[in-house]
């Protein structure tokens, strides 16, 4: 059983099913490797997992989770550099995507996720995520810099046309401090879908 306490552990209940069955999945911002090595854990065994970020230490501390958990079996490409331009290099669609915004807990604070790239981040995204499958976003507005990046992160998902896709949030509402944001985004089916512009 998962417990409803934060936006990660509500988006580890919410993948589970996906991480199932996907072929193709991406952590947009791998960290310390904790959604990397649940992804691996579930995904079929014939499925590739790509896992990015910004800080070179995150993925040396990805690769070191990935080999402590018996996971370096798994096809995981670990690549250091900013996710809209990793992303964009992904030839196949995209079963689930993972964004867990804010900074590196165990890094350099100074250094969070940028508004703009996140946001051209995701309109890739969209464009790239297969029918049926699912984004996941965790904001933390608790930070002045998180607070602007989950409102335009709000904003712009508000725009997203509705027979397109369906999106919804979750979030704590007794937490006395700012508790971040899960964000659910999953390309509905059945109709031809417009590219979403990238400007």
């Amino acid at each position: 059983m998962y417990p409803f306490r934060n936006a990660v552990t509500v988006s580890h209940m919410m993948m589970e099913p996906y991480a199932r069955q996907a072929h193709v999945l991406v952590d947009m911002t791998c960290g310390n490797g904790h959604d990397t090595a649940f992804l691996a854990r579930l995904m079929p065994d014939d499925a590739v997992l790509y896992a990015f970020d910004i800080q070179p230490c995150a993925i040396d501390h990805t690769q070191q989770r990935l080999q402590q958990e018996g996971l370096d079996g798994k096809h995981v490409v670990c690549t250091c550099g900013s996710h809209d331009e990793l992303l964009a290099r992904i030839q196949e669609n995209v079963d689930l995507m993972v964004f867990n915004l804010g900074y590196l807990p165990s890094g350099d604070h100074k250094i969070h996720t940028n508004c703009e790239i996140t946001l051209k981040a995701m309109k890739i995204g969209l464009n790239k995520i297969a029918i049926n499958g699912i984004i996941m976003i965790a904001a933390y507005p608790g930070t002045e810099a998180g607070a602007r990046e989950e409102q335009a992160l709000r904003s712009y998902l508000q725009t997203i046309p509705q027979q397109d896709f369906h999106i919804s949030s979750w979030q704590p509402v007794n937490e006395v401090h700012c508790p971040p944001v899960l964000y659910i985004v999953q390309k509905r089916g059945k109709r031809h879908h417009e590219e979403i512009p990238l400007h």
